[in-house]
């Protein structure tokens, strides 16, 4: 027995630390250095190789740093002033493109500053441009893996205002959540709070009572806020929303100075459950009440498609759950997006789009774009920036000339983000058109080389139901008085669009 129990003890500790090991393999991680010299600290991450996929472009990674007093960056090696003594948690989050494994987890790190030099320190940067609130991701939602979402907002007033954030998420038209919250993390003091969501709202200076109506009836006259926009109707838009979404987080703020911006960082995991078409997009919507005194808001809308592997360059629809009988009175938005992997800028970007048959390319119309310019006249040469667009009858050419678009392996280039660009567009159904499913994909073509072929875009319908009528007659030739007709009525899932 005793001989027994000694082997077992020795194939313990020669296996253990085997096994132990072959588990660290297995894992990617990144891990955050930094060199520090008082208040200045210079950040660097060491990353786990990339793996190649075949046939795609050179696999890079791509960061989001939140440095720990509410400002960030998303260069690879960041340099950071830190404007008080203190102690700061710095969180990395690296995201993978054109690469087969998963992302490398992080560990935040602790950085403590003891003295202050010197060197100016910047203030987070300004978003007044961008109607003082903004929404962005650090990458696309794929299946149970966490993504990070930054709002930022500033106080455009010429007082210190105290007011409130909303993040609405996971749409009402899925059946399963696509998110689950994780974490909230603040760096101006904001606190969480709770609302009641059965009545409306009657007095905003209640700091603790903005209610909303969750009536259906508030779906008719949804609003879709795709850019920020300024509203007045505190009311409408809190009962749109929670018609519209599941969750809420509810942040409220206090002391923001005139021209001072701030930011928050909130994680989320997607869910197993969550859609898995790679062309279906997904919202988030954010409501920033900048003074609880007042019903003035602003609302801006975070789009996402849906991703299997982090590639830039796809194609994206809100077209996934689409009601027969109403789609009729509405545009279909298309997305296609595009980063430049070059080692040098891209002075020409053609994107070739199949356009299904169902829809009226009468009514297309270019919604938005990066880089931004102009459309291109008819019929002259452009010496400008500009966007040309050409309707054939399968396809849409759309063509940036004379742009520049940095790639993302130009020298000096540090800002990702700066080699990506995209087009959206709408377009309308014909009038005859039947409740088909259909799907579309781009060829993205930067000045002279080979095209990128993006994923299928597809437009779905739900299930609903048609009534139909049926008539006509049986004949059989070799019987005598064997004609025989009947009608009758149908009810199926989708309208009958051919004789049979």
């Amino acid at each position: 027995m005793k001989q027994l129990l000694v082997l077992f003890i020795f194939l313990y500790f020669q296996f253990s630390p085997a096994q132990s090991k072959a588990k660290d393999t297995i894992t990617r991680r990144a891990t955050i250095n930094y060199n520090q010299n008082k208040n200045v600290v210079s950040y660097k991450p060491t990353t786990p190789p990339l793996i190649p996929i075949s046939g795609a472009p050179k696999p890079s990674y791509s960061y989001l740093w939140e440095l720990g007093d509410g400002h960030y960056s998303k260069e690879a090696e960041p340099k950071h002033v830190y404007r008080n003594k203190g102690t700061y948690t710095t969180q990395l989050s690296v995201t993978n493109n054109y690469d087969n494994g998963k992302p490398p987890a992080t560990r935040p790190k602790k950085v403590v500053v003891n003295e202050i030099s010197d060197e100016k320190y910047n203030e987070i940067a300004s978003i007044e441009n961008q109607n003082g609130f903004t929404i962005q991701k650090n990458c696309d939602p794929i299946p149970d893996q966490e993504i990070v979402v930054i709002v930022s907002y500033q106080n455009l007033e010429n007082y210190v205002s105290d007011g409130k954030l909303y993040l609405f998420y996971n749409e009402k038209q899925f059946k399963n959540n696509n998110f689950e919250f994780s974490n909230v993390r603040t760096y101006a003091g904001e606190s969480e709070v709770q609302e009641n969501t059965i009545a409306s709202v009657d007095a905003v200076e209640d700091s603790h009572s903005y209610l909303a109506s969750n009536a259906s009836s508030s779906l008719a006259t949804a609003k879709k806020y795709e850019t920020t926009t300024t509203q007045i109707d505190l009311d409408a838009t809190l009962r749109n929303s929670y018609a519209m979404y599941k969750n809420v987080s509810i942040l409220e703020f206090e002391g923001a100075n005139p021209k001072e911006t701030r930011n928050v960082f909130y994680t989320l995991k997607t869910t197993p459950e969550m859609i898995k078409d790679t062309s279906a997009t997904v919202t988030m919507r954010g409501i920033f009440v900048p003074n609880r005194s007042f019903k003035n808001h602003k609302v801006v809308n975070l789009e996402m498609e849906i991703v299997t592997s982090h590639d830039p360059n796809k194609m994206g629809s809100n077209g996934s759950f689409l009601n027969y009988r109403l789609v009729r009175f509405r545009k279909v938005n298309f997305k296609t997006r595009f980063q430049n992997n070059g080692e040098g800028p891209a002075r020409m970007i053609r994107l070739e789009t199949d356009i299904p048959d169902m829809f009226d390319k009468k009514t297309f119309k270019v919604e938005d774009m990066y880089p931004k310019c102009p459309i291109c006249p008819k019929d002259e040469v452009p010496t400008v920036s500009c966007l040309d667009t050409i309707i054939k009858q399968k396809q849409i050419f759309l063509t940036f000339k004379n742009i520049y678009l940095p790639g993302s392996e130009q020298k000096n280039v540090t800002e990702k983000d700066s080699t990506k660009g995209f087009v959206k567009y709408s377009m309308k159904f014909n009038k005859n058109f039947h409740k088909v499913n259909t799907k579309s994909r781009t060829a993205i073509i930067f000045d002279k080389n080979e095209p990128i072929i993006t994923n299928y875009a597809t437009t779905r319908f739900l299930p609903g139901i048609s009534i139909g009528a049926k008539a006509g007659y049986n004949y059989f030739h070799s019987l005598e008085n064997a004609t025989s007709y009947f009608v009758g009525a149908t009810i199926s899932p989708f309208k009958s669009y051919r004789f049979y």
